[in-house]
């Protein structure tokens, strides 16, 4: 008999469950990766293509943030950043 798995300990059980929601959310909604964030989508668009429209959309999810300064550039996913978003 092999032991039960256990949960990732960096992260409770709510905060995965809600990251799981916001990845499928970029999927179904904007056509995005499956494993990330639509923070971190917007924070490496934001900083990679300096457009308006991404830019503006960075602001206001980082006022919605308002406690995690700088948020969606620190969503974004480092070691893959090569994955399309």
């Amino acid at each position: 008999m092999t032991a039960p798995m256990k949960s990732n300990p960096r992260y409770p059980y709510l905060l995965r469950v809600l990251i799981a929601i916001d990845q499928l959310a970029n999927v179904v909604f904007l056509n995005g990766s499956e494993d990330h964030t639509i923070s971190g989508r917007v924070g490496h668009k934001a900083k990679t293509t300096n457009k308006w429209y991404w830019l503006a959309l960075e602001k206001f999810i980082n006022i919605l943030f308002f406690f995690d300064k700088n948020h969606c550039r620190r969503s974004i996913e480092r070691d893959e950043l090569h994955n399309k978003y």
